[in-house]
């Protein structure tokens, strides 16, 4: 077999020249994966000597090839090195398919090695694919640890890469918001990172530790609600504001219909004084009496103001009493159609009645009223034969309360005074 010194410029001898590169470089590969794996102490052996090997038929190679293209011998080769040279090709091909075996079962173990246990490698790997950017410094803001999102939120905040902590934690104070002991910050893009920085103890060595974390999504929503509760304040704040007024317009309108019902009652008495003086034998003198002592008892605070009037006070029908109460004040009552039986319509026609009659005695002068029942009760008039009105009627005091009822329950009243004095309540159906 040719000795492999003769095999110079030929495809023989490129190709054992490649395969021992190849196999140089695949040693020192599965040498330092043992060594930054931590592998055991056999194995970090074996893969030192197959580097060492393989490094070794290299440099034997490299001199022989240099041997073989001198013109003249040179005297500081050994005999041992021309020996080596003089070997046959087949020797060294069979050296280099050793070594491929050895390094294909050393990259084979590497590799079962690094799917069933946890290297560097893949703990460096797994950080740069975390969401959140992190980073550890020394004190000096010498970067030792940063991966890729961090690295990609610098370039975004100042276009340049990672390589200065300080620097970078001094934009961030400078142009973030604080919360909570952390900084918000808004990139151009429209994102927003929360950044986070703390002290990282380690063998005795302080180190800082920086976070950030896309918190664009919870900063907008955060934003939305903190909007909203701004406008649920102002909402409470007039809410309140109105609830104050409405009670004081409720206040002054019960004010104003007890003092209208106050005065209402006590010109019904007066009316039925004078009305029992000028005409006692047509005038039931125990209501008169009962009547006077209820307002004489309000007045001189020995009784609490009456929920009704006080001629309506005794029995159980309301409007049956005001149409006595009509009687007692010299008021005749004329009734066309059938009185209502719905007891809210009653209490309502009685307090009509009431008012319509004393208006009557202190206004018109007149002595009869007209009380006329249409539509089963849902249409009412009320008319008088006293003295037509003079002008447009005011509404107050017993009017406007009246009015106020007759709106509660839904319906509607008129007042017209163009030919006579008529007061409509028209229900709904």
């Amino acid at each position: 077999m040719t000795a492999v010194w003769l095999t110079k410029n030929t495809f023989l001898w490129y190709l054992l020249n490649v395969g021992i590169m190849v196999l140089v470089i695949g040693g020192v590969i599965a040498l330092i994966s043992s060594i930054r794996a931590c592998r055991s102490r056999l194995r970090t052996v074996a893969a030192g000597s197959t580097a060492l090997a393989a490094f070794a038929l290299f440099v034997i190679l490299m001199d022989c090839g240099r041997y073989a293209y001198l013109s003249a011998p040179d005297p500081r080769y050994q005999p041992f090195q021309i020996r080596l040279f003089e070997q046959p090709w087949g020797l060294y091909a069979s050296l280099e398919c050793l070594l491929l075996c050895a390094l294909v079962m050393l990259l084979w173990d590497d590799a079962r090695y690094c799917r069933d246990h946890l290297t560097p490698d893949a703990v460096r790997e797994t950080v740069d694919l975390l969401p959140e950017g992190i980073c550890i410094s020394a004190p000096d803001g010498t970067v030792l640890l940063s991966n890729l999102q961090m690295n990609t939120v610098c370039r975004m905040m100042t276009g340049s890469v990672f390589s200065d902590a300080l620097l970078f934690r001094g934009i961030i104070l400078e142009t973030g918001i604080r919360q909570n002991g952390e900084f918000l910050v808004r990139t151009a893009e429209g994102k927003t990172w929360r950044f986070s920085m703390k002290q990282l103890a380690l063998n005795g060595t302080e180190y800082d530790r920086m976070t950030a974390a896309d918190v664009t999504e919870q900063y907008r929503v955060t934003e939305e609600l903190r909007e909203k509760n701004v406008r649920l304040l102002d909402i409470r704040r007039r809410m309140k504001e109105v609830s104050n007024l409405s009670g004081d317009m409720f206040i002054a309108r019960e004010e104003a219909v007890a003092r209208a019902a106050l005065h209402n009652q006590l010109g019904q008495i007066l009316l039925m004084g004078r009305h029992y003086l000028e005409h006692p034998e047509n005038t039931d003198a125990d209501m008169v009496r009962t009547a006077t002592l209820e307002m004489n008892r309000f007045l001189l605070r020995e009784a609490e103001v009456p929920s009704e009037p006080v001629s309506l006070i005794q029995g159980e029908d309301l409007l049956l009493q005001a149409l006595d109460m009509m009687k007692s004040i010299g008021v005749e009552a004329e009734i066309c159609g059938e009185l209502p039986a719905d007891p809210a319509r009653r209490i309502l026609l009685a307090h009509a009645v009431q008012e319509c009659a004393a208006n009557t005695v202190k206004h018109a002068e007149g002595n009869q009223l007209c009380i006329h029942i249409t539509d089963h009760g849902q249409t009412i008039q009320i008319t008088n034969n006293g003295k037509p009105p003079q002008g447009t009627i005011a509404e107050s005091g017993g009017l406007l309360s009246l009015r106020m009822s007759v709106e509660e329950a839904g319906g509607c009243m008129i007042v017209e005074s163009a030919t006579g004095f008529s007061l409509t309540i028209r229900f709904p159906e």
